[in-house]
């Protein structure tokens, strides 16, 4: 069981308790509508409206917004921590006290290359295969990866299973009789620290020079991430993106799932690129652009209302 306690050095100075605290005592967390008297939830809803839910649920700790008044007969029954960002003050709590904690260690069916250097605190998956690359502390490669040579990958990162990181670009040079040649990938990758790559994410090696993908980037499952990206600190790539050759993104930027991103292109910091977007052009910093091609938010907007 957790109490009140437990979490008090999660909480900033800002954060308010109110209500009964010696009801706050946990042991699961689940969805408010599932949950039981030894259950932490979080409570998204900002509106009045939606605070009869507060009322059905069984739950006796709850997190919520700041700015939500509480139904004063409720705070005899059960315990408020009241937030600026419930979602993320919620997201700290789970992960210290239930998230699931890799067991340090190399599985006995991984493939470990003798010139491989790996940190203090990895735990590498079964039927992983690791060549000559550095991998430092705390990190995680999951089942059945493949982290190539040249893979350069800084400290407490996450790899999901069967993602393989390091493998060749797709760039071909034609000889005069149509024939293909393959043109050299010898560049490695460079992963910073506290950067989460999902499950069968694909991320190439430099033709020359590095792919990199700076501190604290998060890349969901099935993603693919071509030659000499470079991918500044903090953005998120999600599911099925497909980011072309040698694409620069800048920091805290968001590319929505299905993205396709056009090869040599710039991408600014603080963008968000929409669903099924194809980019095509370079990406001002802060802007929003949709669809196919993709273009700023308003222009598609006007476009809509004349079609």
């Amino acid at each position: 069981m957790f109490s009140l306690q437990d979490l008090k050095q999660y909480l900033s100075e800002q954060d308010r308790i109110e209500g009964n605290c010696e009801l706050a005592i946990f042991d699961k967390v689940k969805p408010i509508e599932e949950a039981d008297e030894h259950t932490i939830v979080w409570f998204k809803s900002k509106e009045q409206k939606e605070t009869v839910r507060l009322t059905h649920t069984l739950a006796t700790l709850i997190i919520c917004s700041s700015k939500l008044q509480v139904p004063r007969d409720l705070m005899g029954k059960k315990c408020f921590i009241q937030t600026e960002n419930p979602k993320l003050l919620f997201s700290k709590i789970v992960a210290a006290l239930f998230g699931r904690k890799p067991v340090p260690g190399i599985h006995p069916t991984a493939v470990i290359s003798s010139d491989a250097v790996i940190g203090e605190g990895a735990s590498i998956g079964a039927h992983a295969v690791i060549d000559k690359c550095i991998i430092g502390k705390n990190c995680t490669v999951g089942a059945n990866c493949h982290v190539m040579d040249n893979t350069t990958m800084g400290d407490n990162i996450l790899i999901g299973s069967s993602t393989v990181i390091g493998g060749n670009g797709f760039g071909y040079s034609r000889e005069p009789d149509g024939q293909l040649i393959l043109f050299p990938h010898v560049g490695g990758v460079v992963i910073e620290d506290n950067v989460e790559i999902g499950s069968n994410t694909s991320i190439d090696r430099g033709a020359l020079g590095d792919t990199v993908i700076k501190r604290g980037v998060k890349i969901d499952n099935l993603v693919h991430i071509a030659h000499n990206v470079v991918i500044e600190q903090n953005s998120l790539i999600i599911a099925h993106a497909m980011i072309g050759g040698s694409v620069r993104i800048g920091q805290r930027t968001w590319i929505a799932p299905s993205a396709c991103l056009k090869n040599g292109i710039r991408i600014g910091s603080d963008v968000t690129v929409g669903l099924g977007a194809v980019v095509t052009k370079d990406i001002p910093d802060g802007e929003t652009w949709v669809g196919n091609p993709a273009m700023p938010l308003s222009d598609f907007i006007n476009m809509r209302k004349k079609g």
